[in-house]
């Protein structure tokens, strides 16, 4: 998407960390070749946005020379505020007379100087009911300099960028459930970065809605440093606190007299008390958001009903984030799988490593996807 084409390895860069994935197809079949995780030092992206070039483009290179990725090529993934994607529909004509169009109404649609933008657009096909002569267009417009900063980085680290797409798209091709609820509703996939949530609405496997949502694993670690005292790099650790289960007590089983002689930070009930109020806290302020954008869904003609949400990322690390997430917006949440996509590991991860990096791999993993 967004005017370039060809293979290489899924590349989801952000905030926190550069995630990698490389895939090989046969058939209908994926093997998992290569995967690659490294965090990125305090302001090298923010906002989804390069934040330091050079910076960006020393990290990609050690990153490349540590890992045996075949070739370099890479699929960038776009998420930020400069990333437009909209779902219109137009009287079904020809291919020629189409494209004419969309740039036409694009300039009404697309929140940016269609000068100083990337556009490309995917044809979905027929209408919502009862309009069957229209066809459906899913427009991508990005703002050419922010791509560029992205390009030029990999470029200078010795990569060779052949791809870009909105990373809530990629996720379609990688959290998307393979078997669909039978009463044939829309299905909403949130990825939960460090810093920015990725939110898609499908409909038979077609998106129709893509939305980012600002805040992400970051926001919840700032709301647990705020109720708990920790410096955000400790409270950041305790979003995978296996004591700490969203909706419910902190597991714990301590005699609590005389604790403050004999209690170490983490097992205090007290304090892990605190870290879920500061984790739920957090999750309510994005269960609005995303309540807000199923409205929004049902708000545009042959909406279906969302009857089920799927997440993946950082946030959805956190323990019992799923079904308490579930229970703030009435629908029923589950983990994203999207190594179930994957018929064998042939990696440098083992199978035990990877179910546990599994949620933070979905954006890069359906970049990859599309590329092979």
């Amino acid at each position: 998407m967004l005017g370039f084409g060809g293979q290489g390895v899924g590349l989801d860069i952000d905030r926190g960390a550069l995630k990698a994935v490389q895939v090989a197809r046969s058939g209908s079949s994926y093997t998992l070749q290569q995967v690659g995780y490294r965090r990125l030092p305090a302001g090298t992206v923010t906002d989804g946005e390069v934040a330091d070039h050079d910076l960006l483009a020393s990290e990609l290179k050690e990153f490349w020379s540590s890992h045996a990725f075949k070739g370099k090529s890479v699929l960038l993934g776009l998420a930020n505020q400069k990333v437009v994607v909209r779902l219109l529909e137009f009287p079904r004509m020809s291919q020629e007379d189409l494209q004419g169009v969309i740039r036409y109404e694009a300039q009404d649609s697309i929140p940016m100087p269609l000068d100083e933008a990337i556009m490309d657009y995917v044809l979905l096909g027929p209408g919502s009911e009862g309009a069957e002569d229209l066809d459906r267009v899913l427009i991508v417009a990005a703002h050419r300099e922010m791509i560029s900063r992205y390009t030029s980085a990999v470029r200078a680290a010795g990569l060779r960028p052949t791809g870009v797409d909105v990373k809530a798209l990629s996720l379609v091709r990688s959290t998307l459930p393979s078997t669909l609820f039978e009463d044939g509703g829309a299905t909403l996939l949130l990825d939960v970065g460090s810093e920015i949530s990725n939110l898609v609405v499908s409909q038979d496997s077609t998106p129709t809605m893509a939305r980012f949502l600002p805040g992400g694993s970051n926001f919840l670690a700032q709301s647990v440093a705020d109720t708990t005292g920790l410096p955000e790099e400790e409270a950041e650790e305790q979003l995978t606190n296996s004591r700490v289960r969203l909706g419910s007590e902190p597991e714990v089983d301590v005699d609590v007299e005389g604790m403050e002689d004999t209690v170490v930070e983490g097992e205090d009930p007290a304090f892990l008390f605190d870290v879920r109020r500061g984790l739920e806290d957090a999750v309510q302020a994005l269960a609005e958001d995303v309540q807000r954008s199923i409205e929004y869904h049902y708000s545009q003609p042959g909406s279906r009903d969302v009857t089920q949400v799927v997440v993946s990322g950082e946030g959805a690390m956190v323990s019992g984030f799923d079904s308490y997430l579930g229970e703030l917006i009435g629908v029923p949440v589950q983990r994203g799988t999207p190594l179930s996509r994957l018929s064998a590991n042939k990696s440098n991860v083992s199978d035990e490593q990877l179910a546990l990096m599994e949620p933070v791999l979905a954006v890069a993993l359906g970049l990859a996807v599309e590329d092979t």
